[in-house]
């Protein structure tokens, strides 16, 4: 027994145990501590009252209780140790001169682990309090690695949440159409972590989600912009950079190793979705807007030649017209010195007034070519998507 005990103290499995002698009789604390002094730290107490007191001071391994003591006897102690948070898997081993089943029956309702005989024999005292002690140790190991698996599990869980979140971020972005959009997505899901952000979208124009222009965060995010860091992490504050996008989380969890380590490859996986739709978006504007500049350009020649044809059709309607009437009115006066009949000279002026209707059907045609050129126009228009 004395080698195992000495293997167990050398290898530092166990260190040196405190054990509480409770009796009113002193030979009998004596010889009991004589026989464990050697291996254990042993305090004495005369009564229950006194053992009470002394556990305000130092705390307890192993109880070794008389039964018959004066005032509060042996079972009533332990039933007032079990009651109490610290003593409530403390092992408590009854000493007593009678030995009958009603005594180890009581002793086990009140809350006993074991039972002793006096006089105590030592082999069989060191047993008992090495076994309850093992025992002990045991119960503790396996309610720590109970305490450990249960930890892991909901890890586990958690962890799975969040991944579910992120998953679902990846779908939501997908139908996101603007840079704003990404962002507030990104900081919703940071959110759900139990997190503050804010972030900032790097463009021609940056875009602030969760801050404002200038504040201090916005310059801090603005600032890092390009740095070889991918995160950056000053206490609970820590900034997540990429391409397109810096994330700042105002209260990471530092205190929790567990936890922080995971958000923080959380929003790098993040930040990493954002720049694949935040470049998407980007390219789908930058081709919007060549687009628009092309049409625009395309609108403004197009203007400038349909108000130059107009200018062009009026003024050669206005010539022709000006012409005809000319012409009609000076074949009208030179008729008279034709010496023509009536019938001649009315023909003549009949065919006169076809050819001045026949130049006037050509305006038409013009006015119609200007109709189709103002639908062309339409047509730009729309692809525009301006409202003119």
């Amino acid at each position: 027994m004395e080698n195992t005990f000495s293997r167990l103290m050398f290898e530092g499995l166990v260190s040196k145990k405190t054990i509480l002698i409770v009796d009113d009789d002193a030979a009998n604390r004596l010889i009991i501590k004589s026989f464990l002094d050697s291996e254990y730290d042993v305090i004495e107490a005369e009564s229950a009252e006194n053992c009470l007191e002394i556990l305000g001071d130092k705390p307890v391994d192993l109880f070794l209780l008389d039964i018959n003591m004066p005032g509060m006897n042996g079972y009533e102690l332990c039933a007032e140790l079990r009651r109490r948070i610290t003593c409530q898997t403390v092992p408590i081993t009854f000493v007593s001169a009678l030995e009958t089943p009603e005594e180890r029956l009581a002793g086990f309702e009140a809350g006993g682990n074991g039972f002793l005989v006096k006089p105590v024999e030592r082999e069989n005292l060191l047993k008992t309090v090495s076994h309850q002690l093992a025992g002990r140790r045991d119960m503790e190991e396996a309610r720590k690695n109970s305490e450990e698996a249960m930890k892991v599990a909901m890890e586990a869980m958690t962890s799975n949440s969040e991944l579910g979140q992120i998953l679902q971020f990846v779908k939501d972005s997908q139908q996101e159409t603007t840079l704003k959009g990404v962002g507030k997505r990104l900081c919703e899901v940071t959110a759900n972590f139990g997190l503050s952000s804010c972030a900032v979208i790097y463009g021609e124009k940056p875009v602030y989600v969760n801050c404002e222009e200038g504040s201090v965060e916005a310059n801090i995010l603005l600032k890092v912009r390009g740095s070889k860091e991918r995160i950056i992490s000053r206490g609970v504050r820590t900034i997540i950079c990429s391409d397109y996008i810096a994330i700042l989380v105002k209260d990471m969890p530092v205190d929790d190793d567990s936890r922080y380590g995971r958000f923080k490859d959380h929003l790098a996986v993040l930040a990493t979705v954002c720049d694949g739709r935040l470049l998407t978006i980007q390219a789908r504007d930058d081709v919007t807007a060549q687009r628009e500049n092309v049409l625009g350009r395309v609108i403004s020649i197009t203007e400038k030649q349909v108000q130059k044809l107009n200018m062009m059709f009026n003024d050669h309607d206005k010539v022709v017209r000006d012409v005809m009437m000319g012409m009609i009115g000076e074949l009208e006066s030179k008729l008279l010195t034709l010496g023509l009949e009536e019938d001649q000279e009315a023909e003549l002026v009949k065919l006169a007034y076809g050819a001045s209707d026949r130049l006037e059907a050509t305006r038409s045609d013009t006015r119609e070519l200007e109709r189709e050129l103002g639908v062309v126009l339409e047509g730009l228009y729309e692809l525009l998507g301006t409202n003119y």
